[in-house]
């Protein structure tokens, strides 16, 4: 895996940071074409992007800092400090759940403020916040981080020496959840631009995209190894993730859309 694709002095380029770059640029674009056929102006769409970009950033940040409030009891800066102790210049840890839910948070605001149809609105932005979470899954894989667990089969990958599931699992080759919740959201992307043909209201893309991401999500979470702070409930083997607890909520929110638009 390659963390970094090239260093001057104590800056470097992150491979991580570059997906999540590529990944907005790409969903912005797709947004863009899309708004046209939805009657919305691509200023709408860009506008929103830049609120989303920096509000699901901060969104995600602070869902990793609740969950890991240890990590921070007495150095309460370095949540949004960028100079790490280990010289590197940029802010580590984030949960990428919080962002989805800050992104759709502010999407609300925003049409709120704008007097937007937020239905419309979320229809066209939703296959883009797909392609988005599969492309930043891909740095994940990149960067080492949110592995699944140790495995013997040949779907196992073993991760170099320097990556945080090396560090943990030595030598072990691990499931590559990432690539798994990546080719998820890319299928995901494509057949919400299957259902665009067929839809019947307003709002339906926006549920379809809630309830397979959080399937999918779910799904990834059985076989993704957790921080102790990530995990809300445990009994044996048995546990309840944050991201499991937030999806399960997600999956309810899609249902109860497509079943109270319908009848709009």
């Amino acid at each position: 895996m390659y963390t970094e694709i090239f260093r001057i002095g104590r800056i470097a380029v992150y491979t991580y940071g570059l997906a999540m770059m590529l990944a907005f640029i790409f969903g912005i674009l797709v947004a863009a074409r899309r708004s046209r056929k939805a009657g919305i102006g691509s200023n709408v769409i860009w506008d929103i992007s830049m609120l989303i970009m920096i509000v699901s950033l901060a969104g995600a940040r602070l869902t990793y800092v609740f969950s890991h409030v240890s990590e921070f009891e007495g150095q309460w800066l370095n949540v949004v400090n960028p100079f790490q102790a280990d010289g590197r210049i940029g802010i580590a840890g984030m949960t990428l759940l919080g962002g989805v839910i800050a992104a759709i948070a502010v999407a609300f605001w925003y049409v709120r403020r704008k007097k937007l149809n937020f239905w419309t609105l979320t229809d066209v932005m939703m296959p883009s916040l797909a392609l988005g979470i599969g492309v930043g899954r891909l740095g994940c894989f990149f960067n080492g981080c949110c592995y699944g667990y140790p495995t013997h089969s040949w779907l196992g990958v073993l991760f170099p020496k320097g990556s945080l599931a090396s560090y943990q699992f030595p030598n072990v080759p691990v499931l590559p959840t990432q690539l798994f919740e990546a080719a998820g959201a890319f299928l995901i992307f494509f057949l919400l631009l299957v259902l665009e043909r067929r839809k019947k209201f307003s709002g339906f893309i926006f549920a379809s995209f809630l309830i397979g991401y959080g399937i999918l999500r779910s799904w990834v979470d059985t076989m993704r190894i957790d921080d102790a702070g990530d995990i809300l409930w445990q009994s044996g083997t048995a546990h309840l993730t944050l991201g499991q607890a937030i999806s399960a909520v997600l999956i309810v929110a899609g249902v109860w859309i497509i079943a109270k638009r319908k009848k709009a």
